[in-house]
């Protein structure tokens, strides 16, 4: 007797259910003045909304005075260039901003289903060829079915803007039109092959540096981070007769250091797997920071796709890790 009672409770609601979704667009506001509404609600103007809307001033007040007269009450108190909101647009801004909110999302992962698996990732040379690289594998086993196209350079900007997914950049973490994650800080230091210390002279100081062959990167744009930029920063010199040997990209710099060909500087964190297997040695305990770090970058108004966000999380992991 109960069982039948409960289904025909369960059956009446089901009906009056259906009736009211039916009659959705009856009790619906107007999507566009529920649009307007959200942007005005978390900006507090209507022409901060409007220009997020790319709509006038005047269009969003508009449909905020539709969504008024629909409901028959007020959801703003317009004060002299400014708005507050009242009891029942406090109310309101938190079913219509969580709604919103879950309907982009949603479609935005729709979308992202239906898209390729191949991801486009830019870094530098340095955090590509001595960080990235050698953890492909971690991320290779674990997401088998995502494709990653990276290119490195030492202006990866330019690539961001040719449209790449994500990148791992290297400077101070702001770069107009980017959204940046700090993964960690750099610090520069000098490092070379054991070898290179066991045939060359002693170097138990800083003014020792000055007798050995010091490797570099070439070009202006890497002038700011070289050994006229560390020994400055660490009161010294730099002697205009002190031997240098100059390239071009920096891994032909650490494999130069690693063939005992000179010493080279040396970033936090990239050369861990050289340091760790004694391929390469710190001669000196100095170390001294421009103030920047490494970086995961976005475009900023671009979701990402499933697969993008995929190695997005991937990266901060082995960095936590």
């Amino acid at each position: 007797m109960q069982m039948a009672s409960n289904r025909k409770l369960e059956k009446g609601f089901a009906l009056r259910n259906n009736i009211f979704m039916q009659n959705l667009r009856k009790y619906l506001p107007p999507v566009n003045s529920l649009v307007a509404f959200e942007a005005s609600a978390r900006h507090l103007s209507f022409t901060r909304a409007g220009q997020e809307l790319l709509i006038s001033r005047e269009a969003v007040s508009r449909q905020i005075r539709i969504l008024e007269d629909y409901l028959r009450i007020k959801l703003f108190v317009r004060l002299y260039r400014a708005l507050e909101l009242t009891p029942a647009g406090e109310e309101m801004q938190v079913v219509v901003s969580e709604s919103l909110d879950r309907i982009a999302r949603t479609a935005t992962s729709l979308q992202h289903d239906n898209q390729p698996t191949k991801i486009s990732v830019t870094a530098t040379i340095a955090i590509t060829t001595f960080w990235l690289t050698p953890r492909l594998s971690h991320f290779s086993d674990t997401h088998p079915q995502v494709d990653i196209s990276i290119s490195s350079s030492d202006t990866p900007l330019d690539m961001m803007d040719a449209g790449s997914d994500v990148g791992i950049l290297y400077g101070k973490g702001k770069w107009p039109g980017y959204k940046s994650t700090h993964l960690f800080d750099v610090e520069n230091f000098p490092i070379c092959s054991p070898r290179y210390l066991e045939e060359t002279d002693p170097i138990s100081s800083l003014e020792d540096l000055k007798n050995h062959t010091l490797l570099y990167l070439n070009g202006s744009m890497h002038a700011i981070e070289n050994w006229d930029w560390w020994m400055e920063s660490l009161g010294m010199e730099m002697p205009a007769n002190v031997r240098k040997l100059g390239f071009d990209s920096y891994d032909n710099v650490i494999q130069a250091a690693m063939d005992s060909q000179g010493i080279a500087l040396g970033f936090t964190n990239l050369l861990g797997d050289q340091l760790s297997k004694g391929r390469l040695v710190r001669p000196l305990e100095q170390a001294f920071s421009k103030g920047n770090g490494i970086y995961l970058v976005v475009p900023r108004g671009k979701p990402m796709s499933a697969n993008a966000q995929k190695f997005f999380d991937w990266v901060k992991s082995e960095v936590e890790a």
